[in-house]
Formats: structure tokens, C-alpha cells, sequence
């Protein structure tokens, strides 16, 4: 949690260098509502990595879903 804590700052500071700048975070489920703290957080993807740690092959798929859904969403 702490990680995730301490990277806030480093939104702000991309903020005030790019101001339209969108950030889409990749962060442990548990901790999930931290990244949308910030106004900089377009979108949170969530992930049982802890989880992953016990059963890797399960975690390949499920992030292979959420890398397709990254790439593959319309620009606006």
C-alpha cells in the first residue's frame, strides 16, 4: 500500500508538466480505490497479484485479458 501511497506525488507532478495527462494504473485489488484519489487516474485495473504469487499460470490468462483490453480500447 505503501507504493501506491507514495507515487501520488509523482501524478502531480506529471500533471503540472502535462495537464491533460491520463494515467491508467495497474495496482493490487486490495488497494484499488488509492490510484482514484487523483484526478490524474483515468482508469484502475485491478489485479490479484498476491494471489498470482501462489498460482502463476491463472494470473497469465487473467492479465492477458486486461493487456487485450488495454490495447485495444478506442482513443477518444
Amino acid at each position: 500500500m505503501g507504493d501506491v501511497i507514495h507515487t501520488l506525488p509523482a501524478l502531480t507532478d506529471a500533471q503540472n508538466v502535462i495537464p491533460n495527462v491520463s494515467i491508467d494504473w495497474v495496482v493490487e485489488e486490495n488497494f484499488a480505490e488509492i490510484p482514484r484519489w487523483h484526478s490524474a487516474v483515468n482508469r484502475v485495473i485491478p489485479i490479484a497479484l498476491r494471489w498470482w504469487r501462489k498460482s502463476p499460470f491463472p494470473f497469465k490468462q487473467e492479465m492477458s485479458g486486461k493487456i487485450t483490453a488495454l490495447c485495444c480500447r478506442p482513443k477518444l
